[in-house]
Protein backbone atom coordinates (compact mmCIF):
# COMPACT_ATOMS: atom_id res chain seq x y z
CA UNK A 1 0.00 0.00 0.00
CA UNK A 2 1.66 3.17 -1.10
CA UNK A 3 1.35 6.26 1.03
CA UNK A 4 -0.24 9.40 -0.21
CA UNK A 5 -0.63 13.00 0.85
CA UNK A 6 -3.73 14.66 2.12
CA UNK A 7 -3.37 18.38 1.48
CA UNK A 8 -0.58 19.17 3.94
CA UNK A 9 -0.57 22.80 2.70
CA UNK A 10 -4.23 23.16 3.60
CA UNK A 11 -3.48 21.95 7.09
CA UNK A 12 -0.71 24.54 7.52
CA UNK A 13 -3.03 27.28 6.34
CA UNK A 14 -5.63 26.23 8.90
CA UNK A 15 -3.04 26.09 11.64
CA UNK A 16 -1.78 29.50 10.54
CA UNK A 17 -5.30 30.83 10.82
CA UNK A 18 -5.37 29.72 14.40
CA UNK A 19 -2.35 31.85 15.15
CA UNK A 20 -3.93 35.08 13.85
CA UNK A 21 -4.58 37.96 16.18
CA UNK A 22 -7.46 37.05 18.49
CA UNK A 23 -10.85 38.46 17.69
CA UNK A 24 -10.32 39.07 13.96
CA UNK A 25 -10.88 37.22 10.66
CA UNK A 26 -12.83 34.03 10.00
CA UNK A 27 -13.01 31.09 12.42
CA UNK A 28 -10.74 28.39 10.93
CA UNK A 29 -13.15 25.50 11.70
CA UNK A 30 -16.71 26.83 11.85
CA UNK A 31 -16.24 29.44 9.09
CA UNK A 32 -18.04 32.11 11.11
CA UNK A 33 -17.04 35.70 10.27
CA UNK A 34 -15.89 37.87 13.12
CA UNK A 35 -16.92 41.50 12.82
CA UNK A 36 -14.02 43.74 13.89
CA UNK A 37 -12.08 43.68 17.14
CA UNK A 38 -13.88 42.67 20.22
CA UNK A 39 -12.62 42.81 23.74
CA UNK A 40 -13.50 39.95 26.02
CA UNK A 41 -15.29 40.92 29.25
CA UNK A 42 -12.98 41.43 32.17
CA UNK A 43 -13.01 42.51 35.79
CA UNK A 44 -13.61 46.14 34.81
CA UNK A 45 -16.98 45.12 33.37
CA UNK A 46 -18.12 43.67 36.64
CA UNK A 47 -17.75 40.08 35.53
CA UNK A 48 -15.20 37.43 36.26
CA UNK A 49 -12.94 37.86 33.26
CA UNK A 50 -10.38 35.63 31.57
CA UNK A 51 -7.24 36.25 29.66
CA UNK A 52 -8.23 36.52 25.97
CA UNK A 53 -5.02 34.85 24.88
CA UNK A 54 -5.75 31.75 26.96
CA UNK A 55 -9.20 31.40 25.39
CA UNK A 56 -7.79 31.81 21.90
CA UNK A 57 -5.07 29.17 22.41
CA UNK A 58 -7.57 26.80 23.98
CA UNK A 59 -9.80 27.06 20.92
CA UNK A 60 -6.79 26.62 18.69
CA UNK A 61 -5.71 23.42 20.45
CA UNK A 62 -9.23 21.96 20.21
CA UNK A 63 -9.22 22.72 16.51
CA UNK A 64 -5.84 21.04 16.06
CA UNK A 65 -7.14 17.93 17.80
CA UNK A 66 -10.12 17.87 15.45
CA UNK A 67 -7.85 18.19 12.42
CA UNK A 68 -5.69 15.29 13.56
CA UNK A 69 -8.74 13.07 14.19
CA UNK A 70 -10.08 14.02 10.76
CA UNK A 71 -6.88 12.80 9.15
CA UNK A 72 -5.07 16.05 8.54
CA UNK A 73 -1.79 14.71 9.85
CA UNK A 74 -0.62 13.88 6.30
CA UNK A 75 -0.97 10.07 6.64
CA UNK A 76 -3.40 7.96 4.70
CA UNK A 77 -5.91 7.40 7.47
CA UNK A 78 -8.83 7.41 5.07
CA UNK A 79 -6.98 5.97 2.08
CA UNK A 80 -6.83 2.50 3.60
CA UNK A 81 -10.60 2.28 3.62
CA UNK A 82 -10.69 3.39 0.01
CA UNK A 83 -8.70 0.33 -1.22
CA UNK A 84 -11.03 -2.07 -2.98
CA UNK A 85 -11.49 -5.43 -1.26
CA UNK A 86 -11.22 -8.31 -3.73
CA UNK A 87 -13.33 -11.29 -2.69
CA UNK A 88 -13.29 -14.63 -4.52
CA UNK A 89 -16.15 -17.06 -3.96
CA UNK A 90 -16.36 -20.75 -4.96
CA UNK A 91 -16.45 -21.11 -8.73
CA UNK A 92 -18.74 -22.95 -11.12
CA UNK A 93 -15.73 -25.14 -11.97
CA UNK A 94 -15.66 -26.33 -8.36
CA UNK A 95 -19.41 -26.85 -8.15
CA UNK A 96 -19.46 -29.00 -11.29
CA UNK A 97 -16.60 -31.24 -10.18
CA UNK A 98 -17.69 -31.55 -6.58
CA UNK A 99 -21.26 -32.25 -7.68
CA UNK A 100 -20.06 -34.87 -10.15
CA UNK A 101 -18.07 -36.59 -7.41
CA UNK A 102 -21.03 -36.58 -5.03
CA UNK A 103 -23.24 -38.04 -7.76
CA UNK A 104 -20.63 -40.65 -8.70
CA UNK A 105 -20.08 -41.89 -5.14
CA UNK A 106 -23.84 -41.87 -4.54
CA UNK A 107 -24.43 -44.05 -7.59
CA UNK A 108 -21.60 -46.39 -6.55
CA UNK A 109 -23.13 -46.69 -3.08
CA UNK A 110 -26.54 -47.68 -4.45
CA UNK A 111 -25.17 -50.13 -7.03
CA UNK A 112 -22.77 -51.90 -4.66
CA UNK A 113 -25.40 -52.30 -1.96
CA UNK A 114 -27.94 -53.51 -4.52
CA UNK A 115 -25.53 -56.14 -5.87
CA UNK A 116 -24.74 -57.25 -2.32
CA UNK A 117 -28.31 -57.56 -1.10
CA UNK A 118 -30.34 -58.41 -4.21
CA UNK A 119 -28.48 -58.31 -7.54
CA UNK A 120 -25.86 -61.04 -7.26
CA UNK A 121 -27.96 -63.38 -5.07
CA UNK A 122 -30.75 -63.13 -7.66
CA UNK A 123 -28.25 -63.95 -10.44
CA UNK A 124 -27.22 -67.01 -8.46
CA UNK A 125 -30.84 -68.15 -8.22
CA UNK A 126 -31.29 -67.75 -11.98
CA UNK A 127 -27.97 -69.46 -12.75
CA UNK A 128 -28.61 -72.59 -10.69
CA UNK A 129 -32.22 -72.81 -11.87
CA UNK A 130 -30.95 -72.73 -15.47
CA UNK A 131 -28.55 -75.55 -14.61
CA UNK A 132 -31.54 -77.56 -13.34
CA UNK A 133 -33.28 -77.11 -16.73
CA UNK A 134 -30.13 -78.28 -18.50
CA UNK A 135 -29.95 -81.31 -16.24
CA UNK A 136 -33.63 -82.04 -16.88
CA UNK A 137 -32.96 -82.11 -20.63
CA UNK A 138 -30.14 -84.63 -20.17
CA UNK A 139 -32.13 -86.82 -17.75
CA UNK A 140 -35.19 -86.79 -19.99
CA UNK A 141 -33.12 -88.01 -22.93
CA UNK A 142 -31.80 -90.88 -20.76
CA UNK A 143 -35.34 -91.63 -19.64
CA UNK A 144 -36.51 -91.82 -23.25
CA UNK A 145 -33.64 -94.15 -24.16
CA UNK A 146 -34.80 -96.52 -21.43
CA UNK A 147 -38.38 -96.39 -22.73
CA UNK A 148 -39.62 -95.00 -19.47
CA UNK A 149 -43.20 -93.92 -18.94
CA UNK A 150 -44.90 -90.73 -17.85
CA UNK A 151 -45.40 -91.84 -14.25
CA UNK A 152 -41.78 -92.76 -13.84
CA UNK A 153 -40.63 -89.36 -15.16
CA UNK A 154 -43.00 -87.43 -12.99
CA UNK A 155 -41.89 -89.34 -9.90
CA UNK A 156 -38.24 -88.79 -10.79
CA UNK A 157 -38.66 -85.05 -11.54
CA UNK A 158 -40.61 -84.35 -8.36
CA UNK A 159 -37.78 -85.81 -6.28
CA UNK A 160 -35.04 -83.64 -7.80
CA UNK A 161 -33.67 -80.48 -6.13
CA UNK A 162 -32.17 -77.53 -7.97
CA UNK A 163 -28.88 -77.77 -6.09
CA UNK A 164 -28.41 -74.31 -4.66
CA UNK A 165 -25.13 -73.95 -2.72
CA UNK A 166 -25.27 -73.45 1.02
CA UNK A 167 -24.00 -70.19 2.49
CA UNK A 168 -25.33 -66.97 3.93
CA UNK A 169 -26.05 -64.27 1.39
CA UNK A 170 -25.61 -66.47 -1.70
CA UNK A 171 -29.35 -66.53 -2.44
CA UNK A 172 -32.00 -63.82 -2.11
CA UNK A 173 -33.81 -63.64 1.22
CA UNK A 174 -36.67 -66.15 1.38
CA UNK A 175 -35.25 -68.61 -1.16
CA UNK A 176 -34.82 -72.12 0.24
CA UNK A 177 -31.57 -73.81 -0.81
CA UNK A 178 -33.31 -77.23 -0.83
CA UNK A 179 -36.09 -76.23 -3.24
CA UNK A 180 -37.06 -78.81 -5.86
CA UNK A 181 -37.26 -78.55 -9.64
CA UNK A 182 -39.91 -76.18 -11.01
CA UNK A 183 -43.29 -77.87 -11.52
CA UNK A 184 -43.18 -77.19 -15.26
CA UNK A 185 -40.50 -79.92 -15.57
CA UNK A 186 -42.70 -82.58 -13.94
CA UNK A 187 -45.24 -82.73 -16.79
CA UNK A 188 -44.08 -85.57 -19.03
CA UNK A 189 -46.35 -84.79 -22.00
CA UNK A 190 -45.71 -81.09 -21.86
CA UNK A 191 -41.96 -81.54 -21.60
CA UNK A 192 -41.87 -84.04 -24.48
CA UNK A 193 -43.78 -81.65 -26.73
CA UNK A 194 -41.48 -78.77 -25.81
CA UNK A 195 -38.45 -80.92 -26.50
CA UNK A 196 -39.70 -81.65 -30.00
CA UNK A 197 -40.29 -77.92 -30.67
CA UNK A 198 -37.27 -76.44 -28.90
CA UNK A 199 -34.81 -79.30 -28.79
CA UNK A 200 -32.48 -77.76 -31.37
CA UNK A 201 -32.20 -74.43 -29.56
CA UNK A 202 -29.27 -73.51 -27.35
CA UNK A 203 -31.52 -73.00 -24.36
CA UNK A 204 -33.22 -76.02 -22.75
CA UNK A 205 -36.94 -76.70 -23.32
CA UNK A 206 -39.48 -74.66 -21.36
CA UNK A 207 -36.81 -72.22 -20.12
CA UNK A 208 -38.30 -69.29 -22.02
CA UNK A 209 -41.79 -70.05 -20.73
CA UNK A 210 -40.60 -70.36 -17.16
CA UNK A 211 -38.56 -67.13 -17.20
CA UNK A 212 -41.50 -65.23 -18.65
CA UNK A 213 -43.62 -66.41 -15.74
CA UNK A 214 -40.97 -65.36 -13.23
CA UNK A 215 -40.16 -62.07 -14.92
CA UNK A 216 -36.56 -63.08 -15.58
CA UNK A 217 -34.39 -62.59 -18.63
CA UNK A 218 -34.44 -65.67 -20.87
CA UNK A 219 -30.77 -65.17 -21.85
CA UNK A 220 -28.28 -67.79 -20.73
CA UNK A 221 -26.69 -66.79 -17.39
CA UNK A 222 -22.91 -66.75 -17.62
CA UNK A 223 -21.68 -67.41 -14.10
CA UNK A 224 -22.46 -67.66 -10.41
CA UNK A 225 -21.00 -65.67 -7.53
CA UNK A 226 -19.37 -67.02 -4.41
CA UNK A 227 -20.27 -65.76 -0.94
CA UNK A 228 -16.92 -63.95 -0.56
CA UNK A 229 -17.43 -62.05 -3.84
CA UNK A 230 -20.93 -61.01 -2.81
CA UNK A 231 -19.64 -59.81 0.56
CA UNK A 232 -17.07 -57.65 -1.22
CA UNK A 233 -19.91 -55.60 -2.67
CA UNK A 234 -20.90 -54.64 0.86
CA UNK A 235 -17.38 -53.42 1.60
CA UNK A 236 -17.26 -51.45 -1.65
CA UNK A 237 -20.61 -49.93 -0.78
CA UNK A 238 -19.37 -48.86 2.65
CA UNK A 239 -16.25 -47.35 1.07
CA UNK A 240 -18.37 -45.42 -1.42
CA UNK A 241 -20.55 -44.16 1.40
CA UNK A 242 -17.52 -42.90 3.32
CA UNK A 243 -16.20 -41.12 0.22
CA UNK A 244 -19.65 -39.65 -0.35
CA UNK A 245 -19.71 -38.23 3.19
CA UNK A 246 -16.18 -36.82 2.85
CA UNK A 247 -16.94 -35.20 -0.51
CA UNK A 248 -20.21 -33.80 0.79
CA UNK A 249 -18.44 -32.39 3.84
CA UNK A 250 -15.84 -30.55 1.75
CA UNK A 251 -18.53 -29.33 -0.63
CA UNK A 252 -20.66 -27.86 2.14
CA UNK A 253 -17.61 -26.39 3.89
CA UNK A 254 -16.33 -24.76 0.71
CA UNK A 255 -19.75 -23.26 -0.05
CA UNK A 256 -19.42 -21.13 3.08
CA UNK A 257 -15.85 -19.99 2.43
CA UNK A 258 -14.18 -17.23 0.43
CA UNK A 259 -10.68 -15.88 -0.03
CA UNK A 260 -10.10 -12.14 -0.19
CA UNK A 261 -7.58 -9.34 0.13
CA UNK A 262 -7.79 -5.74 1.23
CA UNK A 263 -5.12 -3.09 1.52
CA UNK A 264 -3.34 -4.80 4.41
CA UNK A 265 -3.77 -8.56 4.39
CA UNK A 266 -4.83 -11.76 2.68
CA UNK A 267 -7.77 -13.61 4.22
CA UNK A 268 -7.49 -17.34 3.60
CA UNK A 269 -10.56 -19.55 3.12
CA UNK A 270 -10.02 -21.07 6.58
CA UNK A 271 -10.43 -17.61 8.14
CA UNK A 272 -6.76 -16.88 8.82
CA UNK A 273 -5.73 -13.25 8.41
CA UNK A 274 -2.24 -12.99 6.90
CA UNK A 275 -0.82 -9.45 6.78
CA UNK A 276 1.34 -8.77 3.75
CA UNK A 277 4.21 -7.80 6.03
CA UNK A 278 4.25 -11.29 7.60
CA UNK A 279 4.69 -13.16 4.29
CA UNK A 280 8.27 -14.31 3.87
CA UNK A 281 8.10 -16.55 0.83
CA UNK A 282 5.68 -17.30 -2.06
CA UNK A 283 5.77 -20.45 -4.18
CA UNK A 284 4.27 -19.70 -7.61
CA UNK A 285 5.49 -22.78 -9.51
CA UNK A 286 1.95 -24.15 -9.95
CA UNK A 287 0.18 -20.83 -10.47
CA UNK A 288 0.50 -20.78 -14.25
CA UNK A 289 -0.69 -24.38 -14.74
CA UNK A 290 -3.05 -25.17 -11.85
CA UNK A 291 -3.86 -21.79 -10.34
CA UNK A 292 -2.17 -22.77 -7.05
CA UNK A 293 0.23 -20.67 -5.00
CA UNK A 294 1.54 -21.11 -1.47
CA UNK A 295 2.27 -18.36 1.04
CA UNK A 296 4.80 -18.99 3.79
CA UNK A 297 4.31 -16.54 6.62
CA UNK A 298 5.15 -15.97 10.26
CA UNK A 299 2.34 -15.41 12.68
CA UNK A 300 2.02 -11.99 14.21
CA UNK A 301 4.05 -11.74 17.42
CA UNK A 302 6.00 -14.94 16.73
CA UNK A 303 9.81 -14.78 17.04
CA UNK A 304 11.88 -14.69 13.87
CA UNK A 305 13.38 -18.12 14.53
CA UNK A 306 9.93 -19.76 14.65
CA UNK A 307 8.83 -22.01 11.80
CA UNK A 308 6.85 -20.49 8.93
CA UNK A 309 3.24 -21.44 8.44
CA UNK A 310 1.78 -22.32 5.05
CA UNK A 311 -1.40 -21.07 3.38
CA UNK A 312 -2.77 -21.87 -0.05
CA UNK A 313 -4.18 -19.55 -2.70
CA UNK A 314 -6.43 -21.67 -4.93
CA UNK A 315 -7.59 -19.70 -7.93
CA UNK A 316 -9.44 -22.61 -9.55
CA UNK A 317 -11.70 -23.23 -6.55
CA UNK A 318 -12.15 -19.54 -5.65
CA UNK A 319 -12.56 -16.77 -8.19
CA UNK A 320 -11.43 -18.38 -11.47
CA UNK A 321 -9.57 -16.64 -14.30
CA UNK A 322 -12.32 -15.74 -16.77
CA UNK A 323 -11.46 -12.47 -18.46
CA UNK A 324 -15.11 -11.55 -18.97
CA UNK A 325 -15.52 -11.63 -15.19
CA UNK A 326 -12.38 -9.62 -14.55
CA UNK A 327 -10.18 -12.61 -13.62
CA UNK A 328 -10.77 -12.09 -9.89
CA UNK A 329 -8.30 -14.78 -8.78
CA UNK A 330 -5.53 -13.21 -10.83
CA UNK A 331 -6.36 -9.76 -9.46
CA UNK A 332 -6.31 -11.08 -5.90
CA UNK A 333 -2.95 -12.79 -6.33
CA UNK A 334 -1.50 -9.73 -8.06
CA UNK A 335 -2.51 -7.63 -5.04
CA UNK A 336 -0.56 -10.03 -2.82
CA UNK A 337 2.51 -9.86 -5.05
CA UNK A 338 2.38 -6.06 -5.28
CA UNK A 339 2.57 -5.86 -1.48
CA UNK A 340 5.07 -8.67 -1.03
CA UNK A 341 8.75 -8.26 -0.19
CA UNK A 342 10.51 -11.58 0.17
CA UNK A 343 11.59 -14.75 -1.59
CA UNK A 344 9.68 -15.76 -4.73
CA UNK A 345 9.95 -19.40 -5.83
CA UNK A 346 9.44 -19.82 -9.57
CA UNK A 347 10.12 -22.46 -12.19
CA UNK A 348 13.50 -21.92 -13.82
CA UNK A 349 14.57 -23.69 -16.99
CA UNK A 350 17.51 -25.98 -16.28
CA UNK A 351 20.81 -25.74 -18.16
CA UNK A 352 20.19 -29.09 -19.88
CA UNK A 353 16.85 -27.84 -21.18
CA UNK A 354 18.51 -24.65 -22.39
CA UNK A 355 21.21 -26.66 -24.21
CA UNK A 356 18.62 -28.94 -25.81
CA UNK A 357 16.41 -26.06 -26.88
CA UNK A 358 19.45 -24.27 -28.27
CA UNK A 359 20.49 -27.35 -30.24
CA UNK A 360 16.99 -27.72 -31.65
CA UNK A 361 16.92 -24.08 -32.71
CA UNK A 362 20.33 -24.46 -34.33
CA UNK A 363 19.17 -27.58 -36.17
CA UNK A 364 16.07 -25.84 -37.42
CA UNK A 365 18.14 -22.88 -38.59
CA UNK A 366 20.57 -25.19 -40.39
CA UNK A 367 17.69 -27.01 -42.07
CA UNK A 368 16.28 -23.74 -43.36
CA UNK A 369 19.65 -22.64 -44.82
CA UNK A 370 20.04 -25.89 -46.75
CA UNK A 371 23.28 -27.70 -47.64
CA UNK A 372 26.39 -25.52 -47.92
CA UNK A 373 29.86 -26.16 -49.09
CA UNK A 374 30.21 -29.22 -46.87
CA UNK A 375 26.87 -30.61 -47.91
CA UNK A 376 26.31 -33.68 -50.05
CA UNK A 377 27.69 -33.51 -53.59
CA UNK A 378 26.34 -35.16 -56.64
Amino acid sequence: MSKGKRGGGGLLKKLGGLLKKPGTGTHPFTGERRAGKRRLPGPADGEKGQDSRKITWKCAWQGIERLIKWGGSGTFAAAMSEVETIECRPTRWFYLRAGAMVLMFGVFLVLFLKDWKVGWPKKNEIYYTFKAFEEAKTKFAEHEDKKGGAEEWEAFAQAQVIGFPDGEGILPPGVDSSIRWPAVLNDYAGYRKALEEEGKKAIPPLWTKYTDERGWSSSIPKKSYEAAKIQEQLYYGIGSGVLLLITGFFLIRTLRRTMKVDGEAYYAPDGARIPFSSVRRIDVRKWGTKGLAYLFYREEGAPEESALRKSKVDGMVYGQFKQEEGAPAEALFQRIRDNFKGELIELVESKEDEVESGAEEAGEAGGEEGPGENGPKE
